[in-house]
């Protein structure tokens, strides 16, 4: 018997970590695909989230595959080449004849100018087959990526009615979620895409960097030109991120409004601007962008990257968007020593700059020919419902809140901000109702001018910064701008007005690939003859 004892000792040895190990989850009966450019805290909390919702309500093992192949302009990228090859092998076998112009018919109602009639008819009855099709990009829920994007989706036919305002009708009522809030859309008026949560742009700053300088906390987008900060802050690039190119915009619509209101305080939402008042917002906003620029000592190629570099110290401050500057200074604090830190010396700050910026959604939609359309819906569902918005700023352990990761982002509810949950979100001095007071976004004001903005900033400011940078520092060592009035004049050179811009945006000078090189490049090259200019001009003390 002794002798069989070491091999009973041995089989229980091998044994004991299968009978000990936890019972296998049961495979899930269903999935549901969503692609998204959320990071992994937001996919994990939601997907765990859902899946318990789903078995305590129906008993049903379901799951979320995540799709991440990269940022909103990636996906965009994907859905497009997706649904062009799906509809050119389905109902758009049909409109062969239209050859390389089927995924241009089957996505805009536009005709060019001077189509013959029979080419425009092909045209129109491609559109409508497509919008009539169940064509598959084989993902069944868009998340995340900004109003604008899910805009131009939605115009396409990419996005359709997930029957929310009919089937949960009374939670769009202007108390809980309206369908505008400080001028920007919050749900899209026929149902293709919902705002699951608000976004706010602002700037990320470090107390410890900037009380070195003997600078106090920005206040406002101004702040960010003190040439006190000269190659202090952080730059984000808005070709490579739709974050600074949307605080840009917020930027030109700050300083349109203080151009028509005189710089006199009034109701946002009252302010008129003539042409005049939009011309000289415009060249305000990018006298101040240039200064941005000229403060730099570094270019980030994101959001997430320039609050990171505030984060360790490397720039003073830099433009982010809400949640990336609170998760951040949440980490930071926690590093630092905990929430129970002396006031100030947090190593980051998140600062909503007052009267500069508006709250923007940041939807969820059902993608055309969802294969599993029933689930997307109930996830679309529960993210709108009260326990999907809990997640996105309750504490983590708190009842309904989440598991591993603190969100710190904005629920787009306004039912969702009672003493009861203040008591237990991250950030309990939430607001959004005050944000939303202070600044109205208008969108005849720079309608059409997002997509310049990127492209504009890249030629100005981001291929001259060497010599960009030469000048203002020029500039500031001979006293600054009233010092050197020459030099400034140089310095603000702009290619293009508020009504010059727009006029290139109407003829579609940036769509053809030659034409915007083209453009570019004679942008740029007037931009650094003007800079060296103001550099020599300001040395001579003109």
């Amino acid at each position: 018997m002794i002798r069989w004892l070491p091999l009973a000792l041995l089989l229980a040895l091998i044994a004991a970590p299968l009978l000990l190990r936890p019972a296998a989850k049961p495979a899930p009966q269903r999935s549901v695909i969503v692609v998204s450019p959320h990071g992994e805290q937001i996919r994990y909390e939601f997907g765990v989230a859902f899946a318990s919702f789903m078995k305590r309500t129906s008993g049903e093992d379901v799951a979320v595959d995540w799709r991440s192949p990269g940022g909103t302009n990636d996906i965009t990228r994907m859905l497009d080449a997706r649904y062009a090859a799906a509809f050119a092998a389905g109902a758009g076998r049909d409109f062969a004849d239209l050859g390389k112009d089927v995924a241009e018919a089957m996505t805009s109602d536009k005709l060019p100018k001077d189509l013959p009639a029979e080419q425009a008819a092909r045209r129109k009855a491609c559109r409508a087959a497509f919008l009539d099709s169940q064509t598959s990009c084989d993902h069944d829920v868009f998340f995340g990526g900004g109003e604008f994007p899910h805009r131009q989706l939605a115009g396409k036919g990419y996005l359709v009615d997930a029957g929310l305002l009919r089937d949960h009708a009374d939670w769009f009522a202007p108390a809980i979620i309206p369908q505008t809030l400080s001028g920007e859309t919050m749900y899209d008026a026929k149902g293709r895409y919902f705002g699951a949560c608000l976004s706010v742009f602002g700037i990320c700053a470090s107390p410890e960097r900037l009380a070195a300088l003997g600078l106090p906390l920005p206040t406002g987008w101004a702040d960010l030109g003190d040439p006190r900060l000269f190659h202090q802050t952080t730059f984000s690039d808005p070709t490579r991120s739709a974050v600074p190119a949307t605080a840009m915009e917020r930027i030109i619509q700050e300083r349109i409004r203080l151009a028509a209101s005189a710089g006199q305080p009034v109701d946002p939402a009252k302010v008129t601007a003539d042409e005049k008042a939009l011309e000289s917002g415009w060249r305000d906003a990018w006298m101040l962008i240039k200064r941005l620029a000229g403060n730099a000592r570094s270019v980030a190629d994101g959001s997430s990257k320039a609050v990171r570099d505030v984060a360790r110290g490397d720039a003073a401050a830099g433009v982010a968007i809400d949640f990336h500057g609170r998760s951040e200074a949440d980490w930071t604090t926690r590093e630092a020593g905990g929430p129970g830190k002396t006031p100030g010396t947090a190593r980051l700050v998140f600062v909503v700059p007052a009267g500069g910026t508006s709250l923007s959604a940041d939807p969820i939609a059902l993608l055309r020919g969802a294969k599993n359309r029933d689930l997307a819906v109930q996830f679309i569902t529960f993210v709108l419902s009260p326990e999907g918005q809990r997640l996105w700023n309750y504490r983590v352990g708190t009842p309904g809140g989440p598991t591993v990761y603190n969100l710190r982002r904005v629920p787009i509810r306004l039912d969702a901000y009672t003493a009861a949950d203040r008591q237990l979100m991250s950030d309990p001095d939430l607001d959004p109702m005050a944000t939303a007071a202070a600044f109205t976004f208008r969108p005849e004001w720079t309608k059409g001018l997002y997509p310049f903005i990127g492209p504009y900033t890249k030629a100005l400011c981001l291929d001259p910064l060497p010599e960009l940078q030469a000048a203002w520092q020029a500039i500031i060592t001979a006293g600054g701008p009233e010092q050197v009035p020459a030099a400034w004049t140089e310095f603000t050179w702009l290619p293009c007005g508020h009504a010059d811009a727009k006029a290139v945006m109407d003829r579609k000078e940036l769509d053809d690939p030659a034409t915007r090189l083209a453009l570019l490049r004679t942008w740029t090259v007037e931009a650094i003859r003007r800079y060296r200019l103001a550099a020599q001009l300001a040395r001579e003390g003109r």
